[in-house]
């Protein structure tokens, strides 16, 4: 969703400005909680609090992802403690996931997520609608997009369907016999439905991408195990995301891009 529920700390605020923005009423969420909207207004009046059922069910009815309803619980948590000690120990967990959500989001400043769900389904079902977005970013494409048949192997009519895909979605505009480009980049959040499909398909490319090329020099490949503990792994965690922003930066610096990459990164 595009909405960042993570830079709250309190769940009302949340519920309050998200309802509003999808114009869904609190008699509509009181509802979905099996609650009197009179409950409702004394908890957003903080006369009361939420339980965690009723925060689960507000959750669903806001249409939150699994980790977004995840982050809205821990809220409810803390927001309801009553001991300070515990109260802080979950203020620990909170900070945590607002600095890692701020490590990926905030530095991606250039991207978007405005897809609608069925946007995103149709983005993400085949990799080889991101290989032609990316490759619309380069002016050779745009002005002769035939050249990307050849390219990422695809034939003209599987082309033009794709071409149409990212144009009904506004990713490309068509207008004028001329190719233009809307958005650079589109983000799928991390807990996203479509985001395990994703890294399957782009996993698969990465297979027929070095079973045609072999080993070229120029790209750079890496598996290996290793044996740690679970602390030491989230240490490594944290430098990939680190490396990603980084990586990131250094693609919007760049002065003149001449071709489309892949990288992919996997720590399990």
């Amino acid at each position: 969703m595009e909405a960042n529920i993570f830079e709250y700390l309190d769940y009302r605020p949340l519920i309050q400005n998200l309802s509003k923005s999808l114009g869904i009423s609190f008699k509509s969420l009181s509802s979905a909680a099996r609650m009197h909207g009179s409950y409702f207004s004394r908890v957003m009046k903080e006369a009361a609090v939420f339980s965690p059922e009723q925060l689960y069910a507000i959750g669903r009815n806001l249409k939150l992802n699994q980790e977004e309803i995840d982050y809205l619980l821990l809220l409810g948590e803390f927001n309801n403690s009553g001991d300070s000690e515990h109260k802080s120990f979950l203020k620990t967990k909170v900070t945590k996931i607002q600095k890692d959500k701020s490590k990926l989001v905030n530095k991606f400043k250039d991207q978007t997520t405005e897809l609608t769900q069925s946007e995103v389904d149709l983005y993400y079902r085949e990799a080889i609608t991101a290989k032609i977005h990316m490759l619309l970013t380069l002016s050779k494409y745009r002005e002769n997009p035939a050249l990307i048949c050849k390219k990422v192997f695809v034939n003209e009519v599987k082309l033009e369907s794709e071409l149409k895909k990212l144009t009904e979605m506004k990713i490309i505009d068509r207008s004028k016999d001329q190719i233009k480009v809307l958005r650079n980049n589109v983000h799928l959040e991390e807990a996203h439905p479509a985001s395990m499909q994703n890294h399957i398909n782009w996993r698969l490319q990465t297979i027929n991408h070095m079973s045609m090329r072999g080993n070229d020099p120029s790209d750079y490949h890496l598996s290996a195990s290793f044996s740690c503990d679970e602390e030491t792994k989230n240490r490594i965690k944290e430098i990939f995301k680190d490396f990603v922003a980084s990586a990131q930066n250094e693609v919007r610096t760049c002065k003149g891009a001449t071709d489309v990459y892949f990288i992919g990164m996997d720590l399990f």
